[in-house]
């Protein structure tokens, strides 16, 4: 099995580097808006003649190279890069139009935000020498520092360079594995785990719970006391941007704490369980109608991260993951005799089965169900469940 794996290390460009990589930034970033904003332009004006619009001549990269002379100076694949980003984003956009599904329409870019453009690796340009720890990138002549300890053979694709609102910048490496892996057709029923999303214990299965490490919450109060003290700075001073870069900072290592714990958990259930069974879950409608439950899925823990982390770690090692709709009633109805309480609200954690009396705790009931579910879905894929 073939997969795509990034590897992300940070590099420490000298002041000469970082002028390369700086223009390389706003190329990128100008050429993206000069083509949003005559696509924009083209639409309003042809908006009543649909088959001219379909059939419509945009610029390239190269008439923009011909009228800003500078852009030659930069890399040409990260420009070609920027022209195929922002074709998908449009191709995404209607698409998620036809599907009624919501996706965004392609925005302008600001170098107030996260700098970065993607290169291929054409010719051999980009190398890696994992002796001295240091990697060359087309157009910068120079080999660039950076610290890590990860050594690989395989052929690079192409590389994303980046730079954080704080100034660190980065390199994510993709490189296509070929894995000795096949998909495992057997699973006995004890290494299943199916769980509840809980937001005050995150995830709560029958046996195991695991506590929500409120990241974010915990950080609140310092995060308003960082906002306070920016806003009281004047704008444009050197305060301000000091101000402004120990907030970021922060923010910063809020992210990487919950990142670097989302990889620890879900490596952890990948590697214990040769399937797991979670809800699918309404996020944004979580996110819309509870503020309280907002923080906890998307600042807290990142619901969405984490499910997509355990995805691939469970597929790497041939194991399955697999969701239940979120209209099964996993939390009404009873694990012992199947009865449905209708009756039952969010505010109810303990409650007592009204036809076999059973007494159930909410969110382990749930996962009981959810595990019940899980299994009958593997099951029509195929996949037989040894009990």
């Amino acid at each position: 099995m073939k997969i795509n794996k990034a590897i992300k290390i940070r590099i420490y460009p000298n002041k000469y580097q970082q002028e390369l990589l700086e223009k390389t930034f706003g190329c990128c970033r100008l050429l993206w808006n000069q083509m949003l904003a005559e696509r924009n332009e083209v639409c309003r004006r042809l908006k009543d003649n649909p088959e001219i619009l379909r059939n419509y001549r945009y610029k390239t990269e190269k008439d923009y190279k011909t009228r800003f002379k500078f852009m030659k100076e930069v890399d040409s694949k990260a420009l070609q890069s920027t022209t195929r980003n922002l074709i998908e984003a449009f191709k995404n956009f209607f698409n998620g139009l036809k599907e009624i599904r919501k996706v965004g329409y392609p925005r302008f870019k600001s170098k107030k935000n996260k700098q970065s453009y993607t290169t291929y690796n054409v010719n051999n340009n980009i190398k890696i020498n994992f002796e001295q720890k240091r990697i060359k990138l087309p157009k910068i002549n120079m080999w660039i520092k950076y610290r890590d300890e990860r050594v690989f053979v395989e052929p690079i694709r192409h590389v994303t360079v980046s730079k954080t609102k704080s100034g660190k910048y980065y390199v994510a490496i993709l490189v296509e594995q070929e894995l000795d892996v096949y998909p495992l057709t057997q699973v006995h029923e004890n290494c299943i785990g199916a769980f509840d999303m809980s937001a005050s214990e995150f995830l709560v299965s029958e046996k195991e719970h695991y506590i929500n490490p409120r990241f974010y919450r915990s950080a609140e109060a310092k995060l308003r006391r960082l906002h306070r003290q920016l806003s009281g700075k004047k704008k444009g001073s050197k305060n301000q941007w000091k101000t402004r870069l120990r907030l970021v900072r922060y923010y910063e290592k809020i992210y990487k704490r919950k990142y670097d714990w989302v990889h620890k958990k879900t490596l952890d259930l990948s590697q214990r369980h040769d399937a797991v069974i979670l809800e699918d879950l309404n996020i944004r409608g979580m996110q819309k109608f509870n503020g309280g439950l907002s923080k906890s899925v998307s600042l807290d823990f990142s619901w969405h991260q984490f499910k997509t982390l355990l995805e691939y770690k469970l597929r790497w090692r041939g194991k399955h993951y697999q969701e239940v709709d979120r209209f099964f009633p996993s939390s009404k109805m009873c694990s012992v005799c199947g009865h449905k309480n209708e009756n039952l609200t969010l505010a109810d954690r303990d409650w007592i089965c009204p036809k076999c009396g059973t007494q159930h705790q909410r969110d382990e009931n749930a996962s009981v169900n959810l595990k019940m579910e899980g299994i009958r879905l593997l099951q029509e894929k195929g996949i037989v469940v040894i009990r």
